[in-house]
């Protein structure tokens, strides 16, 4: 008697198509009996079905509606994940409130967020100077970032400002958020339904005040974290977070978005080692880029198809190497 087969279709833009439907992810699915199926958005749903699931990272207001249309028709699809709670991970300004929602045990480590500010008027700053930049709460340096987090281009060129002079040449509407010092090290954390991964890679180095008066008034560093490029313990002594610290922030952060497929950068301040700092979060990312993402995948989506996903399930956990830990 053969095994059941499933259909997923995947709606995405051709870029995150071509960095996420790798050949080895179609076939490793395949394999576990997932189909999956490229969606035509121009094309009524209706029309490309049926679909046990579907995955989708399109904002377009007409692929909205008809995700809405079609799940009114069709209840028993499981979409990941609804555009409602997506949608909030695209401003960067209500992006991070959901990490005050993550409550952790009494003897961990504490969670937070920089401090940060939405300026839609930087005439304001650049006039009144570093009077009405502390008024703000911040000290520079701070990093500029875009409000818009969609995934676009220019939502990934961040800045590093270092003076007041630096600010006048943002493009608003901009978030402002404190640079923390943080060892160099972010904390690239993915959260595949109730599996999570935690791997080490390269940020920003240290500010003292000496290095800031050497540093030009803007510095762009988009996608420097990004860069693929694990720490070498042999160069900065790098402890990663403990296992159970990690695993209730990922799941303090799932129940608090409603969200399965995500993640969010982590830093733990330079001056302060019981403080870790949630500093972005992104739905749906780069999963490419996450040791062995193959099997992660395709068991979240067979877990999706059974029903069995969400909802805070246990987690085991292995260390599985000294740059990466691994919950599932």
């Amino acid at each position: 008697m053969s095994s059941p087969r499933f259909r997923v279709g995947y709606a995405f833009s051709p870029k995150k198509e071509r960095s996420f439907i790798l050949p080895s992810l179609l076939d490793y699915a395949k394999l576990h009996g997932i189909d999956l199926v490229r969606i035509d958005p121009l094309i009524p749903l209706i029309h490309q079905s049926p679909f046990h699931c579907i995955i989708h990272k399109l904002y377009d207001p007409s692929w909205i509606q008809q995700l809405r249309d079609f799940t009114s028709q069709f209840p028993d699809v499981v979409i990941v994940d609804p555009p409602e709670l997506i949608s909030r991970l695209l401003n960067r300004d209500s992006m991070l409130q959901v990490v005050n929602q993550v409550k952790l045990p009494e003897g961990y480590e504490r969670i937070d967020t920089p401090k940060q500010v939405v300026v839609n008027d930087l005439d304001v700053l650049v006039k009144n100077g570093l009077h009405a930049f502390t008024d703000l709460g911040l000290k520079f340096p701070v990093i500029a970032k875009p409000l818009e987090s969609n995934g676009s281009e220019r939502s990934h060129q961040l800045c590093l400002v270092s003076n007041d002079s630096g600010l006048k040449g943002l493009n608003p509407p901009i978030v402002l958020q404190e640079f923390v010092n943080h060892g160099g090290v972010v904390f690239k954390v993915y959260v595949v339904g109730e599996c999570v991964v935690c791997v080490t890679r390269k940020s920003l180095p240290d500010i003292s005040p000496e290095d800031l008066e050497k540093l030009e008034a803007v510095s762009s560093f988009s996608k420097i974290s990004n860069s693929g490029t694990p720490v070498d313990n042999n160069e900065g002594n790098v402890e990663m977070p403990s296992l159970d610290f990690v695993m209730h922030v990922a799941a303090g952060l799932r129940e608090a978005t409603g969200l399965r497929l995500f993640n969010f950068d982590l830093i733990r301040d330079s001056n302060d080692l019981n403080r870790y700092l949630v500093i972005d979060i992104n739905y749906l990312p780069g999963y490419a880029k996450m040791p062995n993402y193959e099997p992660f995948l395709t068991k979240f989506l067979l877990d999706v198809v059974h029903k069995r996903s969400g909802g805070g399930g246990a987690f085991s956990s292995s260390y599985v190497n000294e740059n990466e830990v691994v919950f599932c």
